[in-house]
């Protein structure tokens, strides 16, 4: 009965933010903190799903940066919410621009948009990435992994993002948030999430050559980092 009333509670709400994210964008479109401002909106949903999240610090560059971070589940963004930097867009899957209402939101508050099944288009966005970051001294908040991990670990990365932190010449922001494979809708006490940047990994002299080297060194960095993020839960909390 919990489960069902919070799923159908958070949805109900998702619906809210969605149309309040919207009205927000429509007054200032495209602007880089919209996204920033827009996920503040969502904290009365953690109450509802019972969520606890303790941000172990905050984001201190004050410079472009492309920001990393693990992928999950469809809990992920209310984790990173509240972490989210300043200035910074996302990219997300071609398939958001269809959820109704939300995909509106997501194009207001000037993220981008990726299509992973075409290898043209996604060299394109890439690009966009890097022109977006130098052109507008903006940052980009993206997952490498490309997909849901859904309790399986940190999956492989795909090049795409530091790529672009190349072609930028901006460094990589790591940002681990520790496994909610076993947070459930169903509990009645909140389990708490850790969430902790990594300090930033410079690009200066990479070439594009170097990108898979620099992405399965942050692979190594944010395994380790989730690992030890667990630890801590098990043994604190």
């Amino acid at each position: 009965m919990l489960y069902y009333f919070r799923l159908i509670s958070v949805s109900l709400y998702f619906v809210l933010f969605s149309f309040m994210a919207v009205a927000y964008s429509c007054i200032r479109p495209f602007h880089p903190n919209n996204t920033r401002t827009s996920l503040k909106l969502l904290a009365p949903s953690y109450w509802l799903m019972n969520l606890k999240m303790i941000a172990l610090n905050q984001p201190n560059i004050d410079y472009p940066a492309v920001y990393i971070v693990n992928h999950q589940d469809l809990l992920d963004v209310f984790y990173f919410a509240k972490v989210w930097p300043r200035n910074c867009s996302a990219v997300g899957k071609r398939e958001l621009a269809w959820i109704p209402i939300f995909g509106t939101a997501f194009w207001l508050a000037g993220n981008i948009f990726i299509n992973r099944g075409d290898k043209d288009k996604a060299r394109a966005v890439v690009d966009q990435m890097a022109e977006k970051i130098v052109t507008l001294k903006r940052s980009i908040f993206i997952m490498p992994e490309g997909t849901r991990s859904r309790g399986k670990g940190l999956l492989p990365f795909k090049k795409g993002a530091f790529v672009a932190a190349i072609k930028a010449g901006v460094p990589i922001a790591p940002l681990c948030v520790s496994s909610t494979k076993n947070v459930s809708l169903s509990d009645w006490r909140p389990k708490p999430g850790l969430i902790e940047f990594l300090e930033p990994i410079p690009t200066t002299g990479l070439t594009e050559a170097d990108a898979e080297q620099l992405a399965q060194q942050c692979h190594r960095l944010m395994k380790a980092k989730i690992a030890e993020l667990d630890a801590r839960l098990a043994a604190e909390f």
